[in-house]
């Protein structure tokens, strides 16, 4: 499958790929003084080699040679104190989440998949059972492309954060978070309904998951409503002989929004100096010099790769997650230690794809198309004249595509001969190969050899054995085979022929009746939904009868008692089902909730419209 969203995620990651095989590293060194006051030999701190004295030019040292030149004219250097410079700095609270954004923090920080984010976002926005209160929505829609907050949300959040840490600590001034882009701006971010239900007072009420998600967007919300970090920079100059090291330490003054939201390791690392002086004189400990080369660039994880396409202005906030989970699905990008690689099948296919329809996979044309997509929707363009002017050129190409030859995904082989071809005296090897399900190793002669090996090495599950009996369906010989649930009797035409042997146990038959529809016996079966009554003649009969479900009594430690029945008022269980945990009445099934009736009413069965077409030129 391809599509304009989609289509480019791959492209992406394949550009990506290309980037890192064509990538040539280079190698540079630095040159660090590890140095100490003359009074303080213990307290150890780095300086790094950045100019020659009177340059303002820094030093790009690429070879070892230059650095060992360097440390040589360094011996017996003395190291004093040039200058010295200190300021303060400010880092903002970072703004509520929008879909994106919460996507890519629930894939770094929780280790979420975007999809399964959405999926536990929605539980929190439809509504948690909260004991006596009932259902309670925890967050405001989760699909949204706006910081917007508002007036009535950002008062109750500075009140909690006056209450809970002080008037220092709420942000005075209104500050607007701007997307990058355009924005639709229908829903707010996502923030808690209630900045008063703190995560460790939802806790009971959540799963572990849930817990974890819920938190993530109550600490973000509760941070943007935060006065800044303050830290307190330092930068010292250090002469040695006819060259300028530096020092820079970093200490926080106030910790701000970061009394609740996790501060950034890279970015906030603090980093102490000891106090200093002009002129004054430093003992040094050793030089470390050391060799680093450059690094490709990184491949694509779930997180950066809904990061690029919101950059690029491709997808929407409800696509991101769906876009991402598909492209691994269709097998056109695996995930390996939460990185993205292009397989070969996605290779190929974004090649004849960049061949054919170069404007379809091109990023300007889709983040382009949103745009226009946004005009027709505001009103300020017809769908008409876009449509149009889009499907000509579209047409044309995809009659040249259709008459291109099948493409074929080229096959990596594995190394290793085929052993059914070494015994058979052909010279196939085993290779890669790709199906619905996934990669798998095969021969590469198939199909006039049909070895395949299994995923952990295994061999090939054995041959076929005859029974000697024929299918009462199409006459040809009933085998034996081996499924993964076990051996089996079937017939030797499938997949055309798809009849299967039932052995029925005779502890299953009911004794003393019969089919009424059609005379076979019946069985004691059991599905999904509890035990029943079948005809053994299933699946050319059909005929069953309802078995009668037992319900064990709850213990009475299980009984909660100051939650009782809103029908009977006898105390309510929590109980699990095919959706997960859920309570109910511990008198059921003598008391069962109302379900309300399915009804068509109100529902027009008047006749259908017909779709609109795109318009002759």
């Amino acid at each position: 499958s391809a599509g304009r969203v989609q289509s480019v995620a791959v492209r992406l990651v394949c550009e990506r790929e290309e980037e890192i095989e064509k990538f040539v590293p280079v190698e540079s060194w630095t040159l660090d003084a590890m140095l100490s006051k003359l009074d303080l030999p213990q307290r150890v701190f780095a300086a790094r080699l950045l100019s020659k004295q009177g340059s303002e030019e820094k030093l790009d040292l690429t070879q070892e040679s230059q650095v060992r030149e360097i440390i040589g004219q360094l011996e017996g250097a003395s190291y004093k104190v040039l200058s010295i410079e200190t300021k303060d700095s400010t880092r903002n609270a970072p703004p509520p989440y929008k879909t994106s954004t919460l996507q890519q923090d629930a894939s770094n920080r929780l280790r979420l998949k975007p999809n399964r984010t959405m999926s536990l976002a929605q539980q929190l926005y439809e509504g948690v059972e909260l004991g006596t209160q009932g259902p309670v929505g925890l967050i405001t829609y989760m699909r949204t492309d706006s910081f917007r907050i508002s007036d009535e949300a950002a008062t109750a959040a500075r009140h909690f954060i006056t209450d809970h840490f002080g008037p220092t600590y709420a942000r005075r001034d209104k500050l607007e978070f701007k997307a990058k882009g355009p924005v639709q701006d229908a829903h707010e971010a996502i923030r808690p309904t209630d900045v008063e239900r703190t995560p460790d007072s939802m806790r009971p009420f959540l799963t572990p998951d849930l817990f974890k998600l819920y938190r993530l967007i109550w600490q973000r919300f509760t941070a943007s409503q935060m006065s800044a970090a303050r830290f307190a920079q330092t930068r010292v100059d250090i002469g040695a002989a006819d060259y300028v090291f530096r020092a820079n330490g970093s200490v926080l003054v106030f910790d701000g929004f970061t009394r609740v939201w996790e501060r950034d390791s890279d970015n906030d690392e603090e980093k102490e100096l000891p106090a200093l002086t002009v002129d004054e004189l430093l003992n040094l400990q050793e030089l470390k010099p050391e060799q680093h080369f450059t690094q490709p660039p990184p491949r694509y994880t779930e997180a950066s790769l809904i990061k690029a396409l919101e950059e690029f202005g491709v997808g929407r906030p409800s696509t991101f997650a769906p876009t991402v989970e598909v492209i691994q699905t269709r097998h056109y990008v695996r995930q390996e230690e939460r990185r993205l690689f292009p397989t070969e099948l996605g290779k190929t296919v974004n090649g004849w794809l960049i061949e054919h329809f170069p404007v379809i996979v091109d990023v300007k044309f889709t983040a382009g198309m949103e745009e226009e997509l946004d005009d027709v929707e505001e009103g300020r363009r017809k769908w008409v004249p876009i449509v149009r002017e889009f499907f000509k050129p579209f047409s044309k190409t995809l009659t040249k595509a259709e008459a291109t030859a099948r493409v074929k995904v080229p096959m990596r082989e594995t190394g290793e001969d085929c052993p059914k071809c070494k015994e058979e005296g052909r010279n196939g090897r085993l290779v890669y190969r790709m199906s619905r399900l996934g990669e798998f190793i095969g021969c590469s002669l198939y199909p006039e050899c049909d070895y395949i090996k299994g995923r952990e090495g295994q061999e090939k599950a054995p041959p076929p054995e005859p029974t000697g009996e024929p299918c009462p369906r199409c006459g040809k010989p009933l085998v034996k085979r081996t499924g993964k649930r076990g051996p089996f009797v079937a017939c030797s035409g499938y997949p055309k022929c798809r009849y299967v042997k039932r052995e029925i146990d005779p502890a299953d038959i009911v004794p003393d009746r019969v089919c009424p529809t059609c005379g076979k016996s019946l069985l004691n079966r059991k599905g999904r939904f509890g035990s029943f009554i079948g005809c053994s003649g299933y699946p050319d009969c059909r005929y069953i009868e309802g078995g009668k479900r037992t319900v064990t009594p709850p213990a009475a430690s299980e009984l909660l008692l100051d939650d009782p029945c809103p029908r009977c008022g006898k105390p309510q269980v929590m109980r699990t089902g095919r959706y997960g945990e859920f309570k109910s009445c511990s008198d059921y099934p003598t008391c069962k909730p109302e379900r309300a009736a399915r009804t068509t009413a109100g529902r027009g069965r008047g006749p259908r419209a017909r779709k609109s077409t795109v318009p002759a030129a």
